[in-house]
């Protein structure tokens, strides 16, 4: 296995969210550009507005995250640790259809899980922005456990599948659209405290 599953920085983001603007024209310069991949946020965010809803991050992560996992995401079972990363996903896909009131990533991770953060910043982005999608972004495949369940680290090698579909900017469908991808992935889980935790993901 990959040494750097071993480090807290993990080389890639959650699922290569090809959020990416990819219109015929230039974006208003009003509006951020909607990250292709939550590690490559290296564009100064704009500051925030009344679209940014830190209250309903606060109240998640206050609030027993747990409560909300499914209980056959909380086993500790192949089953189980398969589960979860398709809950997890499934959070991503809130955050990006609802930038505004996305759920808080990192109440299910690593506080170390760079890629869990990059992708907040990014869905952070939108909300600022005023994006949003209309259609679950992101899909996980052909998941498999690589490592024994009750490893320190249990990896999970994954298909994660992404929809070419238009961005929407306050509510209004424009010219830019997110691009379709198909990539291999690997994702680190920690069971912690009697729930599972995301610690990275990297691409395979």
């Amino acid at each position: 296995m990959n040494k750097s599953w071993g480090r807290a920085v993990v080389a890639l983001s959650i699922a290569a969210v090809a959020l990416s603007a990819c219109g015929d024209e230039a974006e208003p310069s009003a509006a951020p550009t909607p990250s292709s991949s939550v590690t490559s946020s290296g564009s100064t965010s704009p500051s925030p507005s009344g679209s940014a809803s830190p209250t309903a991050s606060a109240s998640a992560s206050s609030s027993a995250p747990n409560a909300s996992v499914p209980a056959a995401a909380r086993a500790r079972t192949e089953a189980g640790a398969i589960a979860f990363l398709n809950f997890y996903f499934g959070q991503i896909n809130k955050g990006f259809l609802d930038p505004p009131n996305a759920p808080e990533l990192m109440a299910y991770a690593d506080k170390d899980c760079i890629a869990c953060r990059k992708t907040q910043e990014s869905i952070t982005e939108y909300a600022r922005g005023g994006w949003s999608v209309k259609q679950s972004p992101l899909e996980v495949r052909e998941a498999a456990l690589a490592t024994e369940v009750t490893a320190d680290r249990v990896i999970i090698n994954f298909t994660s599948v992404e929809r070419a579909q238009t961005q929407y900017l306050r509510g209004t469908a424009t010219t830019y659209k997110t691009k379709a991808s198909t990539l291999k992935k690997g994702a680190a889980l920690k069971w912690v405290d009697g729930t599972w935790q995301m610690f990275g993901m990297e691409n395979l």
